[in-house]
């Protein structure tokens, strides 16, 4: 294995939780991740195996459609602050592709490092959440620098982890306090979008484990350690965690009801001939007087930023990512994919290693059954 890029996955994962820098600024993760997709792009020259994938070839054709609107309205704003937003876009498919890479080559030691590094991140996270609830913080935002933040990132985590066991987790330490870090950040953060995408993965994990003896009495047992991991989390911070879900909860219909207004969806409305080819994301001010911050959906945002290609080409890549996995990944997915409606996670990295590891594992193994198959069908 390339020590040097495992190594600096291994950083890159284990640092994506903490945040010492102002939100859109490069963070130490980023520095980490990019240099391992500089590492894998070089041990790639000259590598005749290469293959284009389908997800791959979707993705970077969602990716060339922003940079082609970002620069079409560079010319025609003169200004280059369309160019921000793309870069995003960008560092995500190069890590990604850097990532798919690193899986195929290296497999079950690939994983294992995703693995312990996304615990890690999530235990990073989840000890300044146990600090700021002993503190009396209402909206835990734990190593991010805003609730939200932490209330994505540890859902696509759990997300991940549950994946790379295959919705089965296994007995691992350091494994099982990653997801249990992660539900303490989701709940701590008291987003209720992250509440309802963590429900969904229940769901899904629910639907791995029930139908054999074996993993649905591991299921039993570690559910309780689950809640039970909350709980003292909850009694440690005098019942923070429960105040702070109350409230939340109390706030829900208001915030139903103002959904349109609150979260920029009404800029669409007023100015739908931009769903056509895209807006690009910039010089909001073209919107007055419903300009101010960005739409807060990763769905309407593709759509009114980027057009319906940018829109379409997304779910196309979503929708190649999830066609052969199981129904019990579709609901574990749909998780952040729900979240992903009332907020934009699409500068996430980790919601494109997340799609990045799906297609990796759920493609190669319904591959591997279709040619156990034939093998089996033949004469």
């Amino acid at each position: 294995m390339n020590l040097i890029g495992a190594l600096l996955l291994f950083l890159g994962l284990s640092l994506g939780s903490l945040y010492l820098f102002p939100s859109g600024a490069p963070q130490l993760t980023d520095f980490a991740l990019i240099g391992f997709a500089g590492v894998m792009l070089v041990m790639s020259l000259g590598d005749e195996r290469l293959k284009v994938s389908p997800f791959a070839l979707c993705w970077g054709l969602m990716v060339l459609w922003v940079v082609l609107v970002c620069l079409g309205w560079t010319l025609v704003m003169e200004t280059t602050s369309f160019f921000r937003p793309a870069q995003f876009f960008l560092f995500n498919f190069l890590v990604g592709i850097a990532l798919l890479r690193f899986l195929g080559v290296y497999g079950e030691r690939a994983k294992a490092i995703i693995r312990n590094g996304v615990s890690i991140a999530l235990l990073v996270a989840g000890s300044q959440v146990l600090v700021q609830l002993a503190m009396g913080v209402n909206r835990t935002t734990g190593s991010f620098n805003n609730p939200n933040q932490l209330a994505y990132f540890s859902l696509c985590g759990v997300v991940v982890l549950l994946m790379l066991d295959d919705f089965h987790p296994r007995m691992r330490l350091l494994g099982l306090a990653g997801l249990a870090s992660g539900v303490l950040g989701i709940l701590a953060a008291s987003s209720l979008a992250a509440m309802g995408g963590g429900v969904l993965v229940l769901i899904g994990w629910a639907m791995a484990n029930a139908k054999q003896v074996k993993h649905f009495a591991r299921l039993l047992l570690l559910i309780p350690l689950l809640l039970g991991g909350v709980l003292v989390a909850n009694i440690s911070s005098d019942g923070q965690v429960l105040r702070n879900l109350e409230a939340r909860m109390d706030r829900a219909p208001s915030k139903v009801d103002s959904v349109y207004e609150e979260r920029k969806f009404d800029r669409l409305m007023n100015f739908p001939e931009y769903a056509i080819f895209g807006a690009g994301e910039g010089e909001s001010e073209r919107f007055a007087p419903y300009d101010g911050h960005e739409i807060h959906s990763s769905y309407v945002n593709m759509l009114f930023a980027y057009g319906l290609p940018g829109l379409g080409l997304f779910l196309l890549t979503i929708a190649i990512v999830l066609r052969r996995a199981p129904l019990y990944v579709w609901a574990g997915v749909a998780g952040p994919l729900i979240y992903s409606t009332t907020h934009n996670g699409l500068r996430s990295t980790l919601f494109w290693i997340l799609l990045v590891i799906c297609w990796h594992l759920y493609r190669q193994s319904s591959v591997a059954t279709s040619r156990q198959g034939l093998i089996l069908d033949s004469p």
